[in-house]
């Protein structure tokens, strides 16, 4: 018996497991799911790369510490003949400089190549008025005074669920009691 499988799945057909639609069920837009590993990983390219760019800067950085006065870069530079020494490393530093350069021009065109087609930022999501308040729990007359008060204040249960919204035209706050038994 032969399995039948579909792989030309659209980003449309890519849902979680609550039905959540493609955008929404990615692993960058929920970061509680990555695990320590791609956690770790992230953290110590983030400090490497900052390292280096820190790295990159330290000449100029010498340099505007010997105009204001300090003798560091005065005496390795000068002195120590530091200067002869960076010149002989040009070509070194040069090449450095355009090899992380050239790195992350191929990194932007592979993401460009792979996630470029996927235009993830250009969905609009709709939502029916209906659906949300019966998310947030309360009436739909309520929901529409809450989208055109000009000011909201939410209090929030030990659950952190909204338990009452306040919202005002003008003058001073009313209340609004939302009283939410389930939990999301």
């Amino acid at each position: 018996m032969a399995i039948k499988t579909d792989l030309k799945k659209t980003t449309d057909d890519i849902c979680d497991k609550n039905g959540q639609p493609y955008p929404d069920c990615l692993i960058i837009n929920k970061p509680n799911l990555k695990n320590m590993p791609l956690l770790l990983g992230e953290g110590v390219l983030t400090i490497l790369f900052w390292g280096v760019w820190f790295y990159l800067w330290l000449p100029i950085i010498s340099m505007v510490a010997w105009w204001l006065g300090f003798s560091f870069f005065y005496r390795h530079m000068v002195e120590l003949g530091g200067f002869s020494g960076f010149i002989k490393f040009l070509n070194v530093f040069l090449s450095g400089i355009v090899l992380l350069c050239g790195t992350l021009i191929l990194w932007s065109f592979y993401n460009l190549k792979r996630y470029g087609s996927y235009h993830r930022r250009n969905q609009t999501m709709t939502t029916d008025m209906d659906e949300l308040a019966a998310n947030f729990n309360i009436s739909r007359e309520k929901l529409q005074k809450a989208q055109t008060a000009k000011r909201l204040s939410f209090s929030f249960a030990e659950n952190n669920m909204i338990k009452e919204i306040r919202l005002s035209q003008r003058g001073t706050p009313q209340v609004q009691s939302v009283h939410r038994s389930k939990i999301n």
